[in-house]
């Protein structure tokens, strides 16, 4: 009889491993029988294949809201990249791996630094400096050249920051506060403040952070951010001292100046539940920028820049007069006893107006942050005063001087306010001319016009015409497509409007 050897369907794990040729003899083939090892003839089956995926961009291009936003991949990288730098300066110079990086993100969101730095000089440099010029000019220069370096790209992280404050208002009010490109500067803040090396630069990049945040309604956000901006400019500013370095202390002394215009228009901005002063009239850097005003405001220079003396001096003056009333309002509004009376804040502002329209030019004061300013935390003031006394009076028959002095206050404040809102209504043509107009004095003069219809209910006569309330409104909407805080304006005036 013929032998019947039984084969497998197929070679067995261990000489398909090696590759090896197999006899497939059942039980075991002749090489596993040779060594005395298992044979296993389980059928192979070859791993699904995966589908080859292309890395997540960089940035995500919304078709829905038509924004660029920097993806998840795009934020861990950015992360990534500074976590590993952990020795040198991150702003200051170049650092090729973080500036190769964010010229790559600049370049696929198609962001024009050119456009950007245009309009970052009216909108934000002009009443709160925070990048000096020929920094700005250097940044413009590095992207522009023909050949670029992105290795070379200079002061990357604020290059960053600039793209975020002149980004366009999203039309998803969910896209402005969970905005990625915002969370990751954020986040990388968070990582420069806790370097052992302390930079100016980071005090710049959470300077304009803060910037976003009070144009985005986010002003409790940004309280936060500018403390801890605050903290960080006090430590530079002994080190600077110690040193003697005198371009440094320069610097310092008008971010001071800046940071306090800041500061004051968080709550400035706000229409309820204000949030307190972070350089209050009693901080150190408050006491430090009033010890530094000489009598008088300096004469015009040749060359009116944002840190001419004669436009510090007036920013610095302002911020300063409408600390005391601002405080005065944040203890009002939340049942404290202000550390001032009224009557000593109502004569600090009102002084410093007397001084600021002193020959005054109406076409100015749109355009003088200082002076919209002044005028948006006297009405303030008085829309407090009178909101106060109101609630305390009882029975009356005839109102006592108290209330009489604020209700002439605010008569007289009304009108001031609609006259900075009348301005604005004749000067604003078009809404492309919003993103090239100071957004402080444009945020305050609006702030004060939304004031003058809340304080209506105080007064017998009206300043305002019909046909203003419309125009109003319009300028707000414009405003709104910039700046998402004018959706909270239109909210308020359209609510007294109804209930009026």
């Amino acid at each position: 009889m013929i032998p019947v050897t039984q084969k497998a369907s197929n070679v067995c794990a261990y000489c398909r491993v090696r590759k090896q040729r197999c006899d497939r003899t059942l039980p075991r083939c002749q090489r596993c029988a040779a060594k005395d090892r298992h044979c296993d003839y389980t059928p192979y089956k070859e791993p699904m294949r995966q589908d080859y995926r292309e890395p997540e961009p960089l940035i995500l291009h919304s078709d829905i809201c038509f924004h660029t936003e920097v993806s998840q991949r795009g934020a861990t990288e950015l992360l990534h990249t500074v976590i590993a730098c952990k020795e040198g300066p991150l702003i200051s110079t170049a650092n090729p791996k973080l500036s190769a990086l964010v010229y790559e993100i600049l370049d696929h969101a198609d962001v024009d630094m050119a456009v950007v730095l245009e309009e970052f000089g009216p909108c934000i440099s002009q009443w709160c400096p925070i990048i000096p010029e020929n920094l700005l000019a250097r940044c413009a220069s590095d992207l522009a050249m023909q050949t670029p370096r992105p290795e070379r790209v200079n002061y990357p992280l604020l290059l960053l920051c600039l793209w975020l404050v002149t980004r366009r208002t999203c039309s998803n009010p969910d896209h402005v506060e969970k905005c990625e490109l915002y969370r990751t500067l954020k986040l990388l803040l968070a990582l420069l403040q806790s370097r052992a090396d302390i930079e100016l630069g980071g005090v710049q990049v959470g300077m304009l952070i803060s910037v976003y945040e009070v144009g985005h309604g986010m002003q409790k956000q940004a309280v936060q951010t500018i403390a801890s901006c605050a903290a960080l400019l006090k430590i530079l500013d002994l080190e600077a001292r110690k040193q003697n370095a005198e371009e440094a202390i320069a610097l310092i002394e008008w971010l001071q100046v800046s940071m306090l215009m800041l500061d004051r228009l968080i709550p400035l901005s706000m229409l309820s539940d204000s949030v307190p002063l972070v350089l209050r009239s009693t901080d150190p850097t408050s006491k430090a920028v009033a010890n530094r005003l000489m009598p008088g405001v300096p004469p015009p220079s040749h060359q009116q820049t944002p840190t001419s003396p004669r436009k510090i001096h007036i920013r610095a003056a302002v911020a300063l007069a409408a600390g005391p009333a601002l405080e005065y309002i944040y203890a009002r509004q939340h049942g404290l006893e202000p550390e001032q009376t009224y009557d000593q804040v109502d004569d600090v502002i009102a002084e410093c107006i007397k001084v600021l329209v002193d020959k005054p030019q109406p076409h100015t004061w749109l355009h003088c942050d200082a002076i919209a300013m002044a005028f948006s935390s006297h009405i303030l003031l008085q829309q407090a005063q009178m909101t106060h006394l109101s609630a305390n009076m009882v029975h009356f028959t005839v109102p006592g001087p108290d209330y009489t002095k604020a209700h002439l206050a605010l008569k007289y404040s009304r009108r001031m306010a609609w006259d900075m809102v009348r301005t604005a209504i004749q000067k604003i043509q078009f809404e492309a001319e919003i993103p090239h107009l100071p957004f402080a004095g444009l945020c305050c003069v609006l702030r004060a016009g939304v004031a003058v219809i809340e304080t209506a209910e105080f007064m017998a006569e009206e300043v305002t015409e019909p046909e203003e309330i419309g125009e109003f409104l319009k300028i707000l909407d414009w405003f709104s497509v910039r700046w998402s805080i004018g959706r909270e304006y239109i909210r308020r005036v359209e609510e007294m409007l109804h209930h009026g």
